[in-house]
């Protein structure tokens, strides 16, 4: 039970078919599309300079850990290997 002063206090319980997750929004949809970019993960690398070089925007972080999995996005390893949506994916159908 989660106490109603819990910063989680506004989170829901999403269940899908691939488990259950806290969370106060659903998920986004991020199968493959041929439009991705890859990056390669270098030391020094955070996930908000990655989304303003990428992405246009640096508070759009949050779409390339949707993508990655990525749970805690100042523990980025080297060598590691993303995945980023194409501006176009992103304006038309995650933030529409």
């Amino acid at each position: 039970m989660i106490g109603r002063r819990s910063r989680y206090a506004a989170s829901i319980l999403y269940t899908s078919g691939e488990g259950d997750f806290l969370g106060t929004r659903p998920a986004i949809e991020s199968k493959p599309r041929p439009d991705d970019r890859f990056h390669t993960v270098i030391e020094g690398d955070r996930v908000d300079l990655l989304a303003h070089r990428y992405l246009g925007q640096a508070d759009l972080w949050w779409i390339i850990c949707d993508y990655n999995d990525i749970f805690f996005p100042m523990e980025l390893t080297p060598g590691t290997i993303l995945r980023i949506p194409s501006v176009e994916h992103v304006s038309m159908r995650l933030l529409d």
